[in-house]
């Protein structure tokens, strides 16, 4: 079954009123513009591209893979981008003893630190809640 206009407007704004019930917590990303990365001093992105921060994408529940029969489409939100690496001497060591980094080089990774709950009708009109489905905040961990 199709959402409806109001069905999908209904799951927008619970979603929105779930993401302002939960308090933000130091580190958090969560609303905040991403900033210039910093580059003083050798810092680099570990993945080589945007700051780490919230990402979505509009996908029907059926295709999440969790069993609901659901046409139903979702925000489904989850984290990306990179974060800075400062140089250690872990690192250095690693790098000059494997050319390349090789395994083990890896920097901070990209990580919810919050979630959020996900809403939805089935296709027997019945509704479900998925709890901590999506990202709500994201921080640098590691």
């Amino acid at each position: 079954m199709a959402a409806t206009p109001f069905r999908a407007a209904f799951l927008l704004l619970l979603l929105l009123l779930t993401a302002m019930a939960a308090p933000p917590q130091p580190g958090d990303t969560a609303g905040t513009p991403p900033a210039s990365p910093p580059r003083p001093g050798g810092l680099r992105w570990a993945a080589g591209g945007p700051q780490c921060g919230l990402r979505s994408v509009a996908v029907r529940v059926r295709e999440l893979g969790l069993g609901y029969p659901s046409e139903e489409t979702v925000l489904f939100r989850y984290c990306g981008g990179g974060c800075p690496a400062p140089p250690t001497n872990h690192g250095l060591a690693l790098a000059r003893l494997r050319p390349g980094g090789g395994p083990g080089g890896a920097g901070p990774c990209c990580r919810p630190s919050r979630y959020e709950d996900v809403a939805f009708l089935d296709e027997g009109q019945h509704w479900h809640q998925l709890h901590q489905l999506s990202a709500a905040a994201c921080r640098c961990v590691g």
